[in-house]
């Protein structure tokens, strides 16, 4: 939500050409309740990389903040070529003087480059502003640091994804820095094996009653296909998450597949996006019914007192 423009709600998603994204673009689709979105056909795809550029492929998981009257959207993307190029995922940032844009691709900020990231990262779609040009990203590693399964015993048997924070300082659209914190990756935020906090991946982000909360993409890997996947929350006093914490679940993707996707399969999610919006809470998220593989936009409302007794009541844990 944008503060010039308070009664429209903007929502960046991903659109692709097959259920396996095998070619993604960026759009746009706008809303005045937040429940019933058009999208921006004149104006969509917003971002869509061209060949030789590092999103020549894909270009996924946006998430968009104002930083001294520019807009900035940050996203993961791909390129074209070889299947080492195809999912080596890599994060940038566009620019753009409104939310409608036009957008320009400014280059990559992040790539994968430590052990635990593997060889692909991506990124939440929550963008937390410190004031002064400083700004935090999260993001987390796709694949496991060794990306092909075999049979040897050090390989390891399932993949655990895990959350990092990008420290980006903007000075202007030419000026971006990009450094990856110090604490990465958040591994103390995970469960043990088999619970549903073992991997978190692809956060939102909500600052509610002076508390930080973190609302990560959960899965429990180990357990096979297919997998069980949640959305979780964490809460703590600052945006680094350094705090060991409880970990609720705030959707149950196994338990509430039939009321959000009417689904007979297991479900899987992503990116949980949070607004608040006329002391309701709106969570906007990716879920997809495992039958078909169609990635659709999902969206749950509560009420904002309710965030903030769950919260508390985290605190009190």
């Amino acid at each position: 939500m944008d503060e010039d423009d308070p009664g429209t709600v903007y929502l960046y998603y991903t659109g692709g050409s097959d259920t396996k994204l095998t070619r993604a673009s960026i759009g746009l689709a706008t809303s005045k309740d937040g429940e019933h979105f058009r999208k921006v056909s004149e104006l969509n795809p917003l971002i869509d990389g061209e060949r030789g550029e590092f999103n020549s492929r894909q270009s996924v998981t946006p998430a968009v903040v104002r930083v001294n009257g520019h807009y900035y959207m940050f996203f993961a993307g791909t390129e074209q070529g070889s299947i080492f190029k195809a999912y080596r995922s890599k994060i940038g940032v566009a620019c753009a003087e409104d939310p409608r844009g036009p957008w320009k691709v400014l280059g990559v900020i992040a790539r994968p480059e430590l052990d635990w990231e593997g060889w692909s990262i991506d990124l939440g779609p929550s963008v937390v502003d410190l004031g002064g040009g400083h700004v935090l990203v999260y993001y987390s590693n796709v694949f496991n640091s060794v990306p092909i399964r075999l049979s040897f015993p050090l390989i390891p048997r399932y993949l655990r994804r895990r959350i990092g924070i990008l420290n980006v300082k903007i000075k202007s659209p030419t000026s971006i820095t990009a450094q990856k914190h110090c604490t990465n990756p958040l591994k103390h935020l995970n469960g043990a094996k088999g619970s549903p906090s073992e991997s978190l991946f692809c956060p939102g982000h909500l600052l509610l009653g002076g508390r930080h909360v973190l609302l990560p993409t959960m899965s429990t890997y180990s357990v096979g296909y297919p997998f069980h996947q949640y959305v979780g929350m964490i809460s703590d006093s600052n945006p680094y998450f350094g705090n060991r914490s409880a970990v609720s679940i705030l959707i149950d993707g196994p338990t509430e597949k039939g009321e959000i996707l009417n689904a007979r399969n297991q479900i899987a999610l992503d990116t949980p996006s949070p607004v608040l919006r006329n002391g309701k809470f709106y969570l906007y998220y990716s879920a997809m019914d495992r039958q078909d593989g169609i990635w659709k936009t999902a969206l749950s409302i509560v009420g904002s007192r309710w965030m903030q007794e769950q919260t508390m009541r985290m605190e009190l844990v």
